[in-house]
């Protein structure tokens, strides 16, 4: 289940995505006439009884977004879900390579429903996350963006993504990149799942399901480093607070009236 690459005595942990109950004909989606949603994104989410092979155009939306799936607004009281669903959040309501990879601000939709949905769970240290069970396609309202959700998502409380190794533990990560338990490796892990979750311009997925294939999962991760180191890197300086104050500016700019045609 690990794999090192030039480092010694350094374990790489896998952002491994299990896909298990998927088999290979069915493992596309499986469409719901009704999906439950939370409150908040009731008005915005639905399932669609549109074929899966189906592409849909990405329509960038009028109104940008709001952090829906914070559990607070008080940047003091954020947990490490939280903090990490937040960068994420402010890495994709902006134009750049890496928001671009994933679809733009629409991928958002997917991003607030894959953390809501997120479980808490203990297993092995190597799997970051686990989404497992029949999928669902999901299609927004107000885009037509789509993606899928996985019915069991869950989140390794024993995994790099909230510890790091005591002294007498062997050293793991999850990258050479970035240390485990840090702001940078939880970034990383969600961005990967997101891309389990959404389709790039070919219409696939934009990851390769990995499975309990441990290369697949390492190239994975590489490729979501690639085209989202800079942003990343780049939000080292900002505060929560900070975040927050962004993405309230950008939404009440986008849904003023003055900015409406």
């Amino acid at each position: 289940m690990t794999r090192s690459r030039g480092l010694q005595f350094t374990w790489i942990i896998l952002i491994l995505t299990q896909f298990g109950s998927i088999n290979s004909s069915a493992q596309n989606s499986l469409i719901k006439t009704a999906l439950e949603t939370p409150n908040h994104v009731k008005d915005d989410i639905t399932s669609t009884s549109t074929s899966v092979s189906e592409e849909r155009p990405s329509v960038p939306p009028l109104i940008a977004p709001v952090p829906k799936a914070l559990t607070t607004r008080d940047p003091g009281k954020l947990s490490l879900v939280d903090r990490a669903y937040l960068d994420v959040f402010t890495i994709l309501n902006e134009d750049s390579s890496c928001s671009r990879f994933f679809g733009g601000r629409n991928a958002i939709a997917a991003l607030n429903e894959m953390v809501e949905r997120l479980k808490p769970r203990y297993f092995d240290h190597d799997i970051a996350i686990r989404m497992t069970g029949q999928t669902t396609l999901v299609q927004s309202h107000m885009t037509g963006f789509t993606f899928r959700l996985f019915e069991r998502m869950e989140l390794n409380m024993a995994g790099s993504f909230f510890r790091s190794p005591s002294p007498s533990e062997r050293h793991y990560t999850i990258t050479p990149i970035y240390p485990a338990n840090s702001r940078e490796t939880r970034m990383v892990v969600f961005l990967h799942e997101l891309g389990h979750l959404v389709r790039g311009a070919d219409n696939k997925w934009l990851l390769t399901d990995d499975g309990d294939d441990s290369s697949q999962s390492l190239d994975n991760t590489e490729r979501i480093i690639s085209a989202c180191r800079e942003q990343i890197t780049s939000l080292s300086g900002l505060t929560a607070a900070q975040e927050l104050q962004m993405a309230t500016a950008l939404a009440e700019k986008t849904h003023s009236p003055s900015t409406q045609n």
